[in-house]
């Protein structure tokens, strides 16, 4: 009888564990999901963008996007805004503003004028 209790609790533990593993791995695969929806920004109507060390346009560059193709990776998604910045106007006859929206470059991050680009998962 002490046999089969413990060929029981056994049998037990291990369907247990098969289901702990098996959660584990439902919860990798999701977050690999959201992990996979990153916001970003790229150039509105061809137009380059500037990323700033602030939300300002006397701030230092730290780097002008020319490809329209380019697309720059928010620091968060959603991205996170300020719109308390400096004014700007995007372009010659463009749009104006003080929005802007916080990126990443390499290591480091900046933002963008939110008005100068266009928005969303990249």
């Amino acid at each position: 009888m002490r046999t089969t209790r413990k060929l029981v609790r056994i049998a037990a533990t291990g369907v247990a564990t098969l289901g702990i593993v098996a959660a584990m791995g439902a919860t990798a695969t999701t977050a690999g999901a959201v992990a996979a929806e990153q916001a970003g920004v790229w150039a509105k109507d061809g137009h380059s963008f500037t990323i700033r060390a602030n939300a300002n346009t006397s701030s230092a560059k730290l780097k002008t996007i020319n490809d329209p193709g380019a697309t720059v990776a928010c620091t968060h998604t959603p991205c996170v805004r300020n719109n308390n910045g400096g004014s700007y106007t995007c372009w010659r006859g463009g749009p104006s503003d003080n929005d802007w929206l916080k990126v990443t470059w390499g290591n480091r991050s900046g933002w963008v004028a939110a008005a100068c680009v266009e928005g969303g998962r990249i």
